[in-house]
């Protein structure tokens, strides 16, 4: 409990800092590029949500202090920033005994390691989109990364319904799409299952994270645990050419048994299917 304590209490720390920072380097995100929707009478403001994804594993003793950083970034943007976990690479190997045997690697998350190029942990991409450069990102930039991203206005807008069934663990998702920009190239929607609160052992090398070298009741959160509908996801359209157009696109899973339905979420995100970077993203609960 006492590892469990100090991850909070870091992470308290990370926040007020990460918000100072960005309170110093931007005030653009208070009063954020939003595009207006009306129907029915009732008027939708959406603003540009990005997806941060951490590449990790449990067996990287840098990844603990990482993921702090990008937690305390999520809370810090209050619903703008998306977080997901992808387990992939050589510290995401598992063990045939001893603190390391579950596995969280995914086809596609295997695939979006290889792709990117990823060679040393923990680093990320924000909206796959180059910073300085370089697609991939450390930790100590993504704040920044982040900032030079969540100030666009929204080329897209998302909307995700889960219908779930306790009993069988059957469930059902439909996520709609609207275009809000002309827009050139092909674009593809990913849907993702990702899970919080996983407890299980992780290496780490910041005692002011937690135990060293080994932190046993880690709690592992926004977890990808795969893809719906494979590794780049369902073409959408290609050359939007009309912002009235909703697309509509289904999708149903049984849930696997070890995963904690209330713990888990539904993220979906568009993407130009050619540069692989992300126009929008979302993500809502399995259960309300």
């Amino acid at each position: 409990m006492k590892s469990k304590n100090i991850h909070r209490k870091v992470s308290g720390i990370v926040l007020l800092a990460a918000v100072f920072a960005l309170f110093l380097t931007s005030c653009d995100k208070l009063n954020a590029p939003y595009y207006t929707v009306k129907s029915g009478g009732d008027t939708t403001k959406i603003t540009r949500k990005v997806l941060l994804e951490d590449y990790t594993g449990q067996k990287c003793p840098n990844c603990p202090t990482a993921a702090v950083t990008a937690s305390a970034l999520q809370d810090a943007y209050n619903g703008r920033l998306i977080v997901m976990a992808v387990h992939a690479g050589f510290f995401a190997d598992s063990s045939s005994s001893g603190d390391f045997t579950a596995n969280y690697k995914t086809p596609a998350g295997n695939d979006w390691n290889d792709y990117f190029e990823f060679a040393s942990y923990p680093n990320g991409l924000v909206d796959r989109k180059p910073f300085k450069g370089a697609v991939i990102v450390g930790a100590d930039q993504w704040a920044e990364a982040v900032d030079s991203v969540i100030i666009l206005p929204p080329e897209a807008s998302i909307k995700i319904t889960n219908v779930y069934d306790d009993p069988t663990r059957h469930l059902a998702i439909t996520v709609d799409t609207r275009f809000l920009a002309l827009l050139a190239g092909t674009y593809n929607l990913t849907v993702c299952i990702l899970e919080d609160s996983i407890i299980s052992p992780q290496k780490n090398s910041d005692p002011n994270v937690g135990t060293t070298p080994i932190i046993h009741d880690y709690v592992f959160m926004h977890m990808m645990r795969g893809s719906l509908n494979g590794t780049w996801g369902d073409e959408l359209t290609s050359d939007i050419e009309d912002t009235t157009v909703t697309v509509t696109k289904d999708y149903e899973i049984t849930l696997n048994t070890k995963w904690v339905p209330k713990n888990c979420s539904v993220l979906a995100f568009v993407q130009n299917a050619g540069t692989k970077e992300i126009i929008q993203a979302e993500k809502k609960k399995i259960l309300p």
